[in-house]
């Protein structure tokens, strides 16, 4: 009641401060509300003792080993990957007198389900496994108190102090656009986003000439745009508004035209997005292409294989380049990720662990977490079956091999959850009005 009632307040607040002024063209928009007890995180939290009086976080395995029998309850795992089903079966022949259950979650749906559960005191999980690519988790339930960060001591030593301000990382992976690798044998084919939208017509601001003539050039398939982690995308698009004006006139030696600006249809507290601003241009631009949307990855790279009608993007997530000949031979699709976009290719979405709070089983919870980090050396437990395509180790002592491009090739920039999900309810709502509109 009190997390509702407070951002009840904020909304009321933003309205009214909207209403008296214009939004920033920097992409920042209202910062969302925390409540006066929310927690540490990040790595000032590894030091600091949790609200039961332990200090979890300089644990050994073998103590919270032996606290975890004694809790005796079978340590339930809600996960939005079957990693978390094979991370079981492995500690379960580690330690064949703990139960744990993994159960199978909805990444559209797990964070209602945690948060119900979390306020009517009936915790029935002990983790959370998931991609935050919206930053709900974060500010909705962790800086809440219905998650809680398990910071393994020995663990963070190996892992970039930035990645562990919104929770405990497992893995670094992200949504990239795929190209067709017959059509395009020399390699990526874009240079920059601004190339995404190529053929946008700023006289008729769309993809027609004045004649009605389609000036479109690529064929785009794309999973569910409102979906959190694409809408996420798009919304540190936004933030980072000031880095695609300057990549526009680096790229074609102008200053950036903003068509969208009549477009906008801001209402405070609803929907409301900034003047000015060329993440949201470049936002504008492509939801006024043709675009296919489709509810499977596998059909989003299939689609790109087939490339039906000439130079064809597809997004989706990383994982599904297992479809290629790179992991499949000559049975597999000619695609390949786009990577090297500049600004950047895209956000560093990371899969991440969390303990719920006022579970029954909080010492079975932390060693299922540290066990599937790998432990302290990193080869304790089961850190290698997070290694596939599509998957970065976030530890510096432990490489993960079968991405077979390094990490820092890709191009992924670092995420501001703050801002992302400040945000990506406004890329939301836009995206249903201007693509229904086109």
């Amino acid at each position: 009641m009190k997390k509702t009632v407070a951002i009840l307040l904020s909304v009321l607040l933003f309205a009214s401060l909207a209403a008296c002024s214009s939004s920033s063209n920097t992409g920042t928009a209202a910062a969302p509300v925390q409540p006066d007890d929310a927690p540490k995180t990040g790595v000032e939290a590894i030091d600091t003792v949790g609200a039961d009086g332990i200090d979890w976080n300089h644990m050994s395995a073998d103590e919270l080993y032996e606290m975890a029998k004694a809790e005796g309850g079978t340590i339930t795992i809600y996960s939005t990957t079957a990693d978390a089903d094979t991370a079981r079966k492995y500690i379960r022949d580690l330690y064949p007198d703990l139960n744990f259950e993994y159960i199978s979650c909805d990444t559209n749906t797990v964070k209602d389900k945690i948060e119900m559960e979390g306020e009517s005191g009936n915790a029935m999980a002990d983790v959370l496994m998931v991609k935050d690519a919206s930053g709900e988790i974060y500010n909705e339930l962790v800086l809440w108190n219905i998650l809680d960060i398990y910071y393994p001591a020995d663990i963070c030593e190996h892992i970039d102090p930035n990645l562990l301000k919104y929770g405990m990382p497992l893995y670094s992976t992200f949504n990239p656009w795929f190209y067709n690798t017959r059509m395009y044998p020399d390699g990526v084919p874009i240079e920059s986003w601004w190339d995404i939208v190529e053929g946008y017509n700023e006289e008729t601001q769309s993809f027609k000439d004045a004649s009605g003539k389609s000036t479109q050039k690529w064929t785009i398939y794309s999973k569910d745009i409102t979906s959190p982690s694409y809408a996420a995308l798009w919304a540190q698009l936004i933030v980072d508004g000031d880095a695609l004006a300057e990549q526009y006139k680096a790229q074609y030696g102008k200053d950036l035209v903003f068509t969208y600006t009549e477009h906008l249809k801001n209402t405070p507290g609803l929907m409301e997005l900034p003047e000015n601003n060329a993440g949201v241009e470049l936002f504008w631009r492509f939801s006024q292409m043709l675009i296919t949307p489709l509810a499977d990855g596998d059909a989003v790279v299939e689609a790109v294989n087939d490339s039906v009608n000439g130079p064809t993007l597809g997004l989706c997530s990383a994982s599904k380049l297992d479809n290629s000949k790179q992991a499949m031979g000559e049975n597999g699709f000619d695609i390949a990720w786009v990577t090297g976009l500049k600004p950047y290719t895209a956000q560093n979405s990371a899969g991440y662990s969390y303990v719920v709070t006022g579970c029954d089983n909080p010492a079975g919870a932390r060693l299922f977490i540290n066990f599937m980090m790998g432990g302290a050396d990193g080869k304790s437990g089961c850190y290698q079956v997070f290694d596939k395509l599509g998957h970065w180790s976030v530890r510096d002592d432990v490489t993960y091999q079968k991405s077979g491009i390094v990490f820092e090739d890709v191009g992924l920039t670092a995420p501001d959850y703050e801002k992302v999900y400040a945000n990506y309810p406004n890329v939301k709502a836009y995206w249903n009005l201007w693509n229904s509109t086109r």
